[in-house]
């Protein structure tokens, strides 16, 4: 079994690549997804371990996008390192730092203020990228909210008085850089957007398949049975790989687990099998 969805200090989640590479090992799962959010850090460190440990690593990212108004998520997986899509997220790794001041300035403003240093002890690094589950975290620790949860919705979820909007790609950008770097480009739970009916979704979907997209999350671990029914009926409709995970991030995210989906366990071997043959066959289609 495997788990092809979840984060890492590298991005937003709690563990360290080790850390989570030694917990898919303690899951007994045979491989594990690393698909941090716009950034492939984590890659290094994740394959040194799973190398010592015999767990195979799947790397990836997890793109944010927008469209039509809406945010969604594709993940990208086994693509080259040296590509244009690597060079991309360095860029937007970049531009996040000026999104992360604008954050603090507004949480000052909101009179709860933090600085970076605080922030940082729960992104677990001196440097990189922070997330809004970092600060979110921190602010608990100060007494300004209760929960992660209260965070987010008085002061950092879209919309919220803290947020602060950042670089995201097009859908028909994230899935061309992808399969230019020779990988696979998979929607992350597309049924998550609860302000968008499935009628909506799969005219979207549409849209998503001209575009080249290559498969659906039909595996998540917040996946109603509408849910988890839709996206599977959607990948057989439109000729689709299914992909999978938890979205495992650690302590932002207490109720979900490392190779648990909604089926209650992980995802079967056979879906990482078909990500690897899609990907054979876009290599293919770049030679010629």
């Amino acid at each position: 079994m495997v788990d092809l969805h979840a984060h890492t200090t590298a991005s937003d989640g709690s563990l360290s690549p080790s850390q989570l590479v030694e917990l898919a090992l303690e899951k007994n799962l045979s491989s594990v997804g690393i698909t941090d959010h716009d950034t492939i850090a984590g890659w290094d460190e994740a394959l040194a371990k799973g190398a010592d440990l015999g767990i195979e690593i799947v790397p990836g990212v997890e793109l944010s996008t927008s469209y039509e108004g809406g945010r969604f998520h594709l993940l990208g997986y086994l693509f080259e390192r040296d590509s244009q899509l690597a060079s991309t997220l360095e860029i937007i790794q970049r531009e996040r730092g000026n999104r992360n001041a604008n954050i603090f300035a507004n949480l000052e403003k909101l009179g709860v203020p933090l600085d970076e240093a605080e922030v940082r002890v729960f992104a677990g690094r001196d440097e990189g990228e922070l997330g809004r589950p970092h600060f979110a975290r921190a602010m608990v620790a100060r007494g300004y909210v209760g929960s992660t949860q209260e965070a987010f919705d008085q002061y950092l979820a879209d919309g919220s008085p803290g947020y602060a909007p950042k670089k995201v790609l097009s859908p028909e950008e994230a899935i061309a850089l992808i399969h230019a770097a020779g990988g696979v480009a998979i929607w992350a739970h597309p049924p998550m957007r609860k302000k968008v009916s499935y009628d909506e979704l799969e005219e979207r979907l549409r849209d998503w398949i001209g575009w080249g997209l290559d498969g659906l999350e039909i595996y998540y671990s917040q996946y109603t049975p509408e849910d988890a029914a839709w996206t599977l009926a959607m990948t057989e409709k439109y000729n689709l790989i299914g992909g999978g995970g938890s979205d495992f991030h650690g302590i932002s995210k207490p109720d979900v687990h490392l190779g648990k989906t909604h089926t209650g366990d992980a995802v079967p071997d056979g879906v990482l099998q078909q990500i690897k043959a899609r990907r054979q066959r876009n290599s293919i289609a770049l030679t010629k």
